[in-house]
Formats: C-alpha cells, sequence, structure tokens
C-alpha cells in the first residue's frame, strides 16, 4: 500500500488507471479495488480525486489560474474542477483567490474549512495557551473558563523540566494537541484532556492526578486503559499529527518509522471515524516523510 500510495502522489498531473495501480500490486483489477477500499475506507479514483483537490489548493494560492490548475490535475474542465472542489470542501475554488488576499493582508482563517489551524514551531506555552482560548471561543465549546485554567497549570507543572526534540518545553506538545481537538470540534472534555495526553509516559501524574476535575481524569486514566474508544482515538489522532508537524527534529529512523505507523495504523483510523481534516494532514505528511 505503500508504494501504491507513493506513485499516485507523484504522479497526480497524470491519468492514472485502476488497472495500472492493480497490476503494479500484483493483483487482479477486481481485488485490488476490493483490498484497496477496505484498507483506506474510499474507491481508488474518490482517493485520487480527493489527493488532486488538496494539490490545488497550493497552486491556487500561488496565483494559477484555475482553469490552468484544472487541466494541470486531469479535471476535463473549469466547471468540473469547481464542481468536485465544492462537494469536497463545501466552499468553491474562486474563495481561495479571496483567502490569498485574507491570509495575507488580515490574517483570515477562510482557509479553515480544508486545514487544521497550525502554530510554527518554536511558538511558546503562553501563545499556545492564548490560541487555545481563542479556538475554544470560536468553537463556541462550552468549556469553564476556571477550570481551562487550571488543568493547564498543572498541565504546565506536571511536565515541568521536559523538553521535546526541537528544544521547546514538552508542555508545548500537549497544548497543540487541544488546540487541535479543538479546531475539529471534540467534547470539551476531550479537549481538556488533551493538555495530558501522554502525562502518564512523560510526566509527573502522580503529582497532580487527585488535583485533576473528575471528567478530566477519566478521560486521562482512559487513554492508558482503552485504545478501542472512539473518544481516546481521536486524542491519539491529534497527538500523531502534531508528532508528524514536528517529525524532522527527529533521528531519520525515527521518521521512517512513524511515518510508516502513520500510513498503515492512524490513517485507517481517522478513515473509520471519518475526520476529513485529520485523514487528510496526516496523508500529506506520512507521504513526505515515507
Amino acid at each position: 500500500m505503500d508504494k501504491i500510495l507513493k506513485f499516485i502522489e507523484n504522479h497526480l498531473e497524470e491519468p492514472i488507471t485502476n488497472a495500472e495501480l492493480a497490476k503494479m500490486a500484483g493483483y487482479s483489477e477486481s481485488y485490488f479495488l476490493h483490498m484497496f477500499k477496505e484498507k483506506m475506507n474510499e474507491s481508488v479514483q474518490s482517493y485520487i480525486c480527493r489527493r488532486r483537490l488538496i494539490h490545488t489548493c497550493e497552486d491556487i494560492l500561488l496565483g494559477t489560474r484555475l482553469i490552468d490548475v484544472a487541466l494541470k490535475y486531469n479535471f476535463m474542465s473549469h466547471s468540473a474542477f469547481s464542481k468536485a472542489f465544492r462537494r469536497e470542501f463545501g466552499v468553491s475554488p474562486s474563495l481561495l483567490k479571496f483567502a490569498k488576499y485574507e491570509i495575507k493582508c488580515i490574517g483570515g482563517s477562510a482557509m479553515d474549512k480544508i486545514f487544521i489551524k497550525n502554530l510554527p514551531v518554536g511558538t511558546n506555552k503562553e501563545l499556545l495557551y492564548e490560541q487555545l482560548k481563542k479556538s475554544i471561543a470560536e468553537q463556541e465549546l462550552d468549556v469553564d473558563e476556571n477550570e481551562l485554567q487550571k488543568v493547564y497549570e498543572l498541565s504546565c507543572k506536571a511536565y515541568q523540566g521536559k523538553k521535546r526534540y526541537s528544544g521547546e518545553e514538552y508542555v508545548t506538545h500537549p497544548i497543540s494537541v487541544a488546540i487541535i481537538l479543538c479546531e475539529i470540534e471534540a467534547e470539551p472534555e476531550m479537549v481538556l484532556a488533551g493538555l495530558l495526553c501522554d502525562v502518564k509516559e512523560k510526566g509527573d501524574y502522580d503529582s497532580i492526578s487527585d488535583k485533576l476535575p473528575k471528567k478530566v481524569k477519566c478521560f486521562v486514566d482512559l487513554i492508558e486503559t482503552d485504545c478501542q474508544n472512539e473518544k481516546v482515538q481521536l486524542i491519539k489522532l491529534a497527538e500523531r499529527l502534531h508528532n508528524m508537524r514536528t517529525v524532522e527534529y527527529m533521528d531519520e529512523s525515527i521518521i521512517k518509522k512513524k511515518s510508516k505507523e502513520t500510513l498503515e495504523f492512524y490513517i485507517p483510523i481517522a478513515r473509520s471515524i471519518g475526520n476529513r481534516k485529520l485523514i487528510d494532514e496526516l496523508n500529506d505528511l506520512s507521504l513526505k516523510y515515507c
């Protein structure tokens, strides 16, 4: 499957047939189509169309004309491209022309329908926390401000002194996970639990466990005990996404391992849950480093 996905990614500007991919995989076409759908939870051509549409976003933001983008990625016409784009993202590709100006000039968020908010590596914990509060307000999540502040402070305490591969304070990782959970509209308790997503492994959980709000503590405990729980899986996916965003700071062997894990384990889970934003970005990042 890795070989097939890489081939697709490298040939998106060319016609790609099911028969061609089946031959490469060494299967009959019918068996290959069945295997692909079972593994990826969508048909081969739907997957190829989605990957092409993701790449068209980059070209449009670089200023390429819509008709040129449509032809480059094998859409038969401007209208066919626009229809496919609206079906996938819920907006017209023309919006990206305006989004380019909005993003450049006023820091807009017109791309939020397609991509999950991402702050640069090196952003300190205080700024990340401010972004978390902003995201909670934008998503209108019912999170008590005092409870949020308490869990944030306990998170800072639990991870105190720990560093990431990039040299940042380790607590920036769980705060970023909480932001991702907020952006994909997870439940309030899940967002709070994101602030302690790997505390039992990386932090000093014993020093704060008895001070956590009851619902948050239950979620944190659940993370370690029930990997089949869909809410736990969503937290794990958010954690993996942030790890893949910063994987370049790890050793090459670890990068390869995490990329392969993401393709083979995490993306199928994201597909089963059905979150397209997670699927798309995890797919991009894993193929980039695999």
